[in-house]
């Protein structure tokens, strides 16, 4: 035989008013200044700035460092696979570029 019985663990209180906030609570629960997750996403914006900030200034270094080579008075196929491996690496740095101003974005949109 079984006997099924009901305990409730919370006394008996006044009906919830649906008008009176979150669950009947005059301050929600989700305190926005206080939210751990804030703190989170400002040392992820910090990190991503300063990791930005770093990768543009060593892009800028090797664009300066590219034009000065190109300015070598060389010839021949090592000269031409030179060029063009400082060509692919311009255009690589300029994807890079792109895609750090895209993560930037979504970072503090």
């Amino acid at each position: 035989m079984s006997i099924f019985n009901t305990y409730s663990a919370f006394p008996s209180s006044a009906p919830v008013d649906p008008t009176a906030g979150f669950a009947g609570n005059t301050v929600t629960p989700f305190s926005y200044g206080d939210c751990p997750c804030h703190k989170a996403v400002e040392r992820s914006r910090d990190l991503i700035g300063v990791q930005q900030s770093a990768t543009l200034a060593v892009c800028e270094r090797l664009s300066e460092a590219s034009a000065q080579a190109k300015s070598i008075v060389w010839t021949g196929n090592a000269a031409n696979l030179f060029r063009s491996r400082l060509d692919e690496l311009a255009k690589s740095s300029q994807l890079l570029a792109s895609h750090m101003q895209t993560t930037h974005q979504l970072a503090w949109s």
